[in-house]
């Protein structure tokens, strides 16, 4: 058994060095299985080694086996002589979505306050769904999203959002909380971004929930969310939600910190893997005076 996993991570690991294109002179940064880097200009891929000039001029070479994942060096990924790791969770914000996708076969799983667990999953590079509920089973959720790249830091998606009793707990006195199709656009890289959204809630609002005739103009919601890198391990994070903009608007969402962290795992996404840590302060309509509440959350590609 332990022969087969051997062989399983050491064909992944190949698989993983070898789906990079090396150009003569172009310099890389080449992460490792336990999360180390090294930075070189590439000359040669021989033999089963990987030969690079390092940033000191010194040439070594690299067992390919040990490379987790090529990068190549850019401004954005390399500052005050450190490698930056790409965000690690660019396809959303804290609820609501970006127009970033999931690639094909990518995914997470995540919680608030280990009580809302939900995951997402890529069945391929524009298209990805999810699902999510409690531990007591209500309320859940389910979505899906397609993304596409408008041109080079303009990206768009369209998808569909619902909430409610999916299990039959309120013996379908509750019905849908949220059933809405959204569309958003995402301005900016991938570290650095703002997104602007609209939606239509077919189902009936909170404060309407029992009354069939709602107005068309109670459905819109409007959506706005925002990430900006402040350093190599945090980010900050904002959303917000926009709810009847029409007659009585009333905000939900607010600002948080996001914390990246690194797992060394070499079959993970993203080099050596991706967890991130989420703090948010919360503003919901029913709360007065301005308060927010604060919300934990954690989540974990695979």
């Amino acid at each position: 058994m332990k022969k087969i996993v051997f062989t399983i991570v050491f064909g992944l690991t190949i698989l993983i060095a070898n789906a990079q294109t090396d150009v003569v002179g172009k310099k890389y940064i080449y992460e490792f299985r336990d999360g180390t880097t090294i930075i070189g200009n590439f000359i040669k891929d021989e033999a089963g080694n990987i030969y690079i000039t390092e940033l000191d001029g010194k040439e070594t070479y690299i067992p390919r086996v040990m490379v987790a994942q090529i990068h190549e060096l850019s401004d954005e990924n390399f500052k005050n002589g450190e490698y930056w790791f790409p965000n690690l969770h660019d396809s959303r914000y804290f609820f609501s979505p970006s127009a970033f996708g999931l690639e094909q076969g990518e995914g997470y799983f995540g919680h608030s306050y280990w009580v809302m667990w939900q995951a997402q999953y890529g069945i391929t590079d524009e298209f990805s769904i999810g699902a999510g509920t409690t531990l007591w089973g209500f309320p859940g959720t389910l979505n899906a999203k397609y993304s596409i790249n408008i041109k080079e830091d303009i990206n768009a998606a369209m998808g569909w959002f619902w909430v409610g009793d999916l299990f039959g707990f309120t013996d379908g006195q509750m019905g849908s909380l949220l059933n809405m199709p959204y569309a958003v656009v995402t301005k900016g890289s991938k570290e650095d971004n703002i997104t602007l959204g609209a939606a239509y809630n077919f189902a009936n609002p909170f404060d309407d929930w029992r009354d069939t005739e709602v107005e068309p103009s109670k459905r819109l919601v409007l959506n706005a969310g925002g990430t900006f890198r402040m350093g190599r391990r945090f980010a900050f994070v904002f959303e917000a939600w926009l709810l009847d903009p029409m007659n009585e608007a009333q905000i939900m969402g607010g600002p948080g910190i996001r914390y990246f962290r690194k797992i060394n795992r070499v079959t993970a996404r993203n080099g050596a893997g991706a967890k991130t840590w989420d703090f948010q302060l919360v503003h919901f309509p029913w709360m007065e005076g301005g308060s927010f509440m604060p919300m934990f959350g954690a989540s974990q590609k695979f």
